[in-house]
């Protein structure tokens, strides 16, 4: 019996092991037929490796019937051209992030998608931590009050080598915000809804022979209050923090760990408001995650396609325009 995604995978480089490990979790909903990579070798390894067909070209991999759906796990700046030709030939077709470099382009896709009666899906899988989950419902439930100011720090260490190949590219990376940072401005967009971007300020300060720059600093304004957002790949020696910070009139949380998905600090000007945020918590963590695995700092992949299925509306290629929006503003102020 044939599940209702037949997947080919396009590159098979450092995040395929982690939408194999998606599939083979969903097995009642997706089936891998088949991988291409431009090395040969890698492709033929990994197709020996699950037992299925190596394509020579895009071209044969687009023309088989038996597949009805492509997963774009190539270098960036082809996410776009190659979700179009994917579309064009009538698969379904799920997107690592960036899903393209433009909203523009998001308007693109879901149009021709629309047009064929078919499904893109961009991964966004951070926003399936429970911390997220938590905070989405004290904001919607009003537990912090007024909100007053927010900051999103995100201070990681990449070595030199990292920036060799194509990350090394503004043209091809489209920069840190889109290649390290878009999951986390996601996560801040998607909390507290989508502000001017009123400055930014870039600095290469590690990376000075690329054409990236690897520290930015944006101001964000949302009328009532502002919000910070400093994200640089130039720390030392390691990754030091990745935290988003709310204050409201009633209280402050931050959230922090490896992807935002540890309640660090926490406080409240009364009782009250605490048991209800122990409530909400209770009712969120209460909640299991159906295919938790334990791989990289964002293990939820394996979930995402669980709700792909269940609920294709949550990761829709619609969901990433406000984040490519956010991010297309910071980029615009760069002089």
């Amino acid at each position: 019996m044939k599940t209702k995604y037949q997947v080919a995978i396009l590159g098979c480089g450092a995040i395929f092991n982690r939408h194999i490990t998606a599939i083979m979790s969903n097995a009642n909903d997706f089936s891998l037929c088949g991988v291409f990579d431009i090395d040969s070798l890698i492709a033929n390894e990994c197709a020996q490796k699950f037992g299925v067909k190596s394509y020579l070209s895009l071209d044969e991999l687009y023309a088989d019937n038996n597949v009805n759906c492509v997963i774009i796990l190539t270098p960036s700046h082809l996410h776009y051209q190659q979700t179009m030709q994917a579309l064009s030939y009538g698969k379904h077709v799920i997107i690592e992030k960036p899903a393209t470099f433009l909203s523009e382009e998001i308007k693109n896709i879901e149009m021709l998608a629309n047009s064929k009666n078919i499904d893109v899906f961009c991964i966004l899988q951070v926003r399936l931590n429970k911390t997220v989950q938590l905070m989405k419902k004290v904001l919607e439930d009003g537990v912090l009050g007024d909100i007053r100011g927010a900051s999103l720090l995100q201070r990681w260490q990449r070595p030199a080598s990292y920036f060799s190949g194509w990350r090394g590219r503004y043209d091809t990376s489209g920069g840190i915000l889109r290649e390290f940072a878009i999951h986390y401005l996601d996560v801040f967009q998607y909390l507290l809804g989508m502000p001017s971007v009123k400055h930014a300020q870039f600095y290469k300060v590690k990376f000075k022979d690329t054409d990236v720059s690897d520290t930015i600093y944006a101001m964000c304004d949302y009328k009532s209050f502002g919000a910070n957002i400093e994200i640089t790949v130039a720390a030392e020696p390691h990754n030091l923090e990745c935290s988003l910070s709310i204050i409201g009139s009633n209280g402050y949380v931050k959230l922090s760990g490896k992807s935002l998905d540890v309640i660090s600090d926490i406080k409240f000007l009364d009782e009250k408001s605490l048991d209800r945020f122990n409530e909400l918590q209770n009712t969120v963590y209460s909640q299991q995650i159906m295919n938790q695995v334990n791989i990289g700092v964002c293990p939820h992949h394996p979930e995402l396609y669980r709700l792909i299925v269940d609920e294709p509306s949550l990761f829709s290629i619609r969901q990433t325009y406000n984040v490519i929006s956010l991010i297309e503003n910071i980029y615009k102020l760069e002089s």
